[in-house]
């Protein structure tokens, strides 16, 4: 069984944060455990972008940006995956200079540390 942690970050993009939940649900039968953190503006995207707070009703489990204590902050708890999605160019700065102010960037951290999957969904500027 799979333990996964999903880094949702502030950037525009929550489509696809949502779009990797929604996927995650239909794979339950083969995670151990889901862990999810989303920053301040993340949360904040989500509602502005598709108009809801539909995150809170994932039934993952979902830390505070801030709780360094979450099992995949450190590489004991054995996660095999982190997930950045969406990661603005800012978060990926912060990740390739090592820089773990919050358990989003601590996550990573960790998965580069301990030779796991970091997963990075950029965000892209759409303009017509």
């Amino acid at each position: 069984m799979m333990k996964v942690a999903i880094g949702v970050g502030g950037s525009s993009g929550s489509i696809y944060a949502k779009v990797l939940l929604d996927k995650l649900l239909g794979l339950e039968a083969q995670l151990g455990a889901v862990g999810v953190v989303m920053s301040d503006n993340a949360k904040f995207n989500w509602e502005y972008e598709l108009g809801n707070r539909d995150f809170e009703k994932y039934p993952f489990t979902f830390y505070e940006k801030s709780d360094f204590m979450a099992p995949f902050a450190s590489g004991s708890a054995h996660y095999q995956a982190v997930i950045i999605c969406p990661c603005s160019m800012g978060l990926m700065g912060r990740i390739a200079h090592g820089i773990s102010n919050d358990l989003i960037t601590r996550a990573a951290d960790v998965a580069l540390k301990e030779r796991r999957k970091l997963i990075v969904v950029p965000a892209i500027l759409h303009t017509t």
